[in-house]
């Protein structure tokens, strides 16, 4: 019988900083040994620039009187946020390659 997993609902408030500095670090640490737990960080990295988006009279009414969200909206959010989860992981690996490639360039140099 599996255990339940201790961090398996601290995705959604590490990815939006709302963490104690003891439980990030926690979590942080978790993540290094759980790929289910990093696979849901990395689906929820785009939130925080999608909820940024919101606009604040919006978000307080929202609040207020309570959301009325239609239903293809859900989906909608999903493919936003890995579109752009997948555009955010090809521009990492390409700075990386990029940068890999020019201090390769500038040790072989300076040698």
């Amino acid at each position: 019988m599996n255990t339940p997993d201790p961090f398996r609902e601290w995705d959604g408030a590490y990815v939006l900083g709302s963490l104690s500095t003891a439980d990030r670090l926690a979590y942080e640490q978790h993540l290094a040994q759980c790929a289910s737990c990093e696979r849901e960080v990395c689906g929820l990295a785009g939130m925080t620039g999608l909820l940024s988006r919101v606009p604040e009279a919006w978000a307080v009414q929202s609040l207020e009187t309570g959301p009325e969200v239609p239903a293809a909206v859900l989906p909608r959010l999903v493919r936003a946020v890995r579109r752009r989860h997948l555009v955010v992981t090809a521009a990492t690996v390409l700075v990386a390659a990029v940068t890999g490639v020019m201090l390769g360039v500038l040790f072989c140099c300076y040698l």
